[in-house]
């Protein structure tokens, strides 16, 4: 697939968006917003650090895990933000691995580094793509196969996905099956992230660690959603719908038919209020209130972003001893 039909592809969120505000009344979504209570949106927003706590601690112990030096906490958080930033302004979040290359700035390994990260993004998936899933049974009737079908694949490889890429044996079958069909070079790289890899085993104290942080990450997420539901008086909207349309979004915001989500979120809530007889103007409103969220999480992240630019050698207070160490030869120069 060409650069041309993958943005085309990401064009389908934007153009849908387009449609409904083309068929929605302005002046309603304009009354929505004047009727906002600003309260609860200010309780979402301010929860943020409390979400970036659980998912920097989740992140730290898969980083142990493959022998990464994590960095203290407070740093890891930074970074988690910096990651967060990137991830919402560049397509499919990719921007959100430059925490890896952060990382091999630290002196630690970069394809560890990255598969952290990678492993970090795919437990979140997993407890929304369980929640997504309990959402289109529930609502089954409702949502149009051309929403459900691409959930439930999506959903279904990060479920069984990640369990695989978490489990040694698992693992090394597949790259084992992939090795023979790659390239020399390919192959060479694979065969040196194996080795890399070889400290990490799905152990049942590390998963049940893992979940744990996952589902506090997603209950934070699912509240501060919650709480934009309460900022326009969506008080009929059942936790149940609130739950389901959250998780189902999340998986839907992973495939590239969308950017930021754009059009994605609006199409779901439209179908979710409109179980509950609320207007399109409610659910377009409430999609910009996501919107906000995002835009927070983009601003605190630039701005740390400008506190730790990449390619500069990180403040002492923040690098532990043998960063410190490490970077005592660079400072006399």
């Amino acid at each position: 697939m060409n650069i041309y039909m993958r943005w085309l592809l990401r064009l389908i969120g934007p153009a849908l968006l387009v449609y409904f505000l083309l068929t929605s009344d302005f002046s309603e979504i304009a009354a929505a917003f004047g009727s906002l209570d600003l309260f609860p949106l200010i309780i979402s927003l301010a929860l943020f650090p409390a979400f970036i706590f659980v998912k920097a601690w989740r992140w730290n112990l898969l980083m142990r895990e493959l022998n990464v030096e994590a960095p203290p906490l407070l740093q890891s958080m930074n970074l988690y933000m910096i990651g967060l930033f990137l991830g919402a302004t560049t397509p499919g979040q990719s921007g959100d691995f430059v925490k890896g290359w952060y990382l091999r700035e630290r002196g630690q390994p970069l394809a560890p580094s990255l598969f952290s990260i990678l492993l970090d993004r795919l437990f979140d998936f997993v407890v929304m793509a369980v929640l997504a899933l309990l959402g289109l049974i529930v609502f089954i009737d409702v949502f149009p196969q051309a929403l459900q079908l691409p959930a439930l694949i999506v959903g279904g490889i990060f479920i069984f996905g990640t369990p695989i890429l978490m489990a040694r044996g698992p693992r090394d079958w597949l790259m084992n099956r992939t090795l023979p069909i790659m390239p020399k070079r390919v192959r060479a790289l694979i065969e040196r992230w194996r080795d890399q890899f070889a400290t990490l085993t799905l152990r049942p104290v590390l998963l049940a660690q893992l979940l744990v942080l996952s589902i506090g990450s997603a209950s934070i997420t699912i509240y501060r959603i919650y709480l934009l539901f309460l900022a326009l008086h969506l008080n009929n909207v059942p936790m149940l719908a609130v739950v389901s349309s959250t998780a189902l979004i999340a998986i839907l915001q992973a495939l590239p038919i969308s950017i930021s989500g754009v059009g994605v979120r609006d199409a779901v809530l439209i179908v979710v209020l409109g179980l509950y007889g609320y207007a399109e103007e409610l659910a377009i409103t409430l999609s910009a209130l996501f919107l906000i969220i995002n835009i927070e999480h983009i601003i605190v992240g630039f701005l740390i972003s400008l506190r730790y630019p990449l390619g500069n050698v990180p403040p002492a207070t923040a690098l532990s001893q043998t960063d410190q160490e490490q970077y005592q030869p660079q400072t006399r120069q």
